[in-house]
């Protein structure tokens, strides 16, 4: 079972020595960087009244007791008082810099000599992988390559993961063009183009959705009723 992208502070602790941390977050923020932030909750999957992270994950979080009690979320418990006193924020796992791949899914030191996953490139992204991990998604059928673009990461080299092209049609994504839009899976770095998005996905299309990347829901399921016609 693949564990939650969201670290325990049980696992925080073993992992951080003492005084290691420190915020560097920057407190100002435009429109720009807002719409870098997911619009859904990274606990539930679910919208609403939701908090952004400041680091790089630049997840969302339903943060205040009492939001998203449609979906049974947690949240990470915070009051009102205490999140409108915030002027910056860092989950724990930005806080700590300690971060887990993507596709493993463990945890791991993500800064620093003893970084053990670094992040995607992308400026939208925010996901973190293992070298070995992104290098073999990256190069599935092509085990020397895999290994040279392992060590390269490993070496500092800035990689992109494969989140970012269609895993159908590997072409990118265009947002001026709904078709070539994308659906982004939350679970693993697989997209899809709105044109190549497999039927299989059809009822799972709430989860399967990334919504800051997708610009409405709606317009795919129109699709999939056209097609079905």
């Amino acid at each position: 079972m693949k564990q939650s992208f969201i670290a325990s502070d049980e696992e925080i602790e073993d992992m951080v020595s003492d005084g290691s941390s420190e915020s560097d977050g920057n407190s100002e923020s435009d429109e720009e960087e807002d719409d870098l932030f997911d619009f859904t909750c990274a606990i539930c999957d679910n919208g609403g009244d939701l908090l952004g992270c400041d680091g790089p994950c630049m997840r969302s979080f339903h943060a205040k007791i009492g939001t998203g009690e449609d979906s049974y979320c947690d949240t990470l418990g915070f009051t009102e008082a205490e999140v409108e006193a915030m002027k910056t924020f860092l989950c724990k796992n930005c806080e700590y810099k300690q971060h887990q791949c993507f596709i493993c899914g463990v945890l791991e030191p993500s800064d620093g000599p003893t970084a053990k996953v670094f992040l995607c490139n992308n400026a939208t992204c925010g996901y973190f992988y293992h070298p070995k991990c992104v290098a073999r998604k990256l190069h599935p059928n092509n085990k020397i390559e895999a290994l040279e673009k392992e060590n390269k990461i490993i070496g500092g080299s800035s990689f992109t993961c494969p989140i970012h092209w269609c895993f159908h049609c590997k072409g990118l994504e265009d947002r001026s063009q709904e078709q070539l839009q994308f659906a982004v899976c939350r679970r693993c770095p697989k997209s899809y183009h709105r044109k190549c998005l497999p039927r299989c996905c059809y009822h799972s299309l709430f989860k399967f959705l990334n919504p800051y990347m997708v610009s409405s829901v709606l317009l795919i399921l129109e699709i999939f009723q056209r097609n079905t016609l």
